[in-house]
């Protein structure tokens, strides 16, 4: 059994395995970064280590709308960033044996398998996916690299 973060971007569902995640936060002070591409829509001070705030729906291709004001850390130290959605919800433990794990044929998806949790479907994100598309996203004309996107402590 596996613990999962379920949370909304737009009507569709998405998680994460509890393991990705090093806490979810709420009520903290954005601050604007110039020149950052639109994904990235703030930094934040989480703990003393300043991190950028990707807007996951914008990032993934969805209309935009409006982000709760609680977001995700995630634990990866070579991948720190916040995830800003639109709804967090209650924790679930599912079987991802009974998941059906395949990478989405859209690559731009994040979606490494999906999971019925009582009818209603739950995208499963794929942060290596997802740390490609950040990536491609965040290169300036020039080649340069918005500096937000590529934390690597």
């Amino acid at each position: 059994m596996t613990l999962l973060l379920p949370f909304m971007l737009g009507a569709e569902r998405y998680g994460l395995k509890l393991t990705e995640i090093q806490e979810v936060v709420e009520e903290v002070e954005p601050y604007y970064l110039p020149a950052a591409p639109p994904e990235v829509i703030a930094a934040v001070n989480v703990h003393g280590r300043i991190l950028p705030v990707l807007d996951l729906a914008l990032c993934l291709g969805f209309a935009p709308s409006p982000r709760g004001e609680r977001m995700i850390v995630l634990s990866r130290p070579d991948f720190a960033l916040v995830l800003a959605v639109h709804q967090i919800e209650s924790m679930l433990t599912v079987d991802l044996e009974q998941a059906t794990l395949s990478q989405s044929d859209a690559p731009e998806d994040c979606i490494c398998g999906v999971v019925n949790w009582h009818g209603q479907m739950i995208s499963l994100l794929d942060l290596d996916q997802l740390r490609k598309l950040v990536e491609e996203k965040c290169i300036v004309p020039g080649g340069d690299r918005v500096p937000a996107c590529t934390d690597r402590r």
